[in-house]
């Protein structure tokens, strides 16, 4: 059986992913949410800085986490380094975050 890594670098539910993690980013986006964790907006201009948006598994992959079949969260890209593979809390997309 092929790790979740593997399964990414061979192709597989990469598509799934990308769908899932669209989805989320529009949410956030149309209703100018923010950070969940840090509370800070993201930053849509530059995807790369920071504070840009990332879909972050709540069990990191290499943690035993699945590439689907696990909601997927919102963090900014520093929240989620910093995040590395810990576990997080699960904030359905649906919901607002806390104010």
């Amino acid at each position: 059986m092929a790790s979740a890594t593997q399964t990414i670098r061979q192709g597989r539910g990469r598509r799934a992913y990308e769908r899932a993690r669209a989805v989320l980013r529009n949410r956030y986006e149309r209703n100018d949410w923010p950070c969940p964790t840090c509370g800070r907006p993201f930053d849509w201009e530059h995807p790369q800085s920071s504070r840009g948006f990332t879909a972050d598994h709540p069990l990191a992959l290499n943690a035993g986490g699945k590439l689907l079949g696990q909601e997927l969260v919102a963090a900014c890209r520093g929240c989620n380094s910093r995040k590395g593979d810990t576990v997080t809390p699960v904030l359905t997309p649906a919901t607002p975050p806390p104010s």
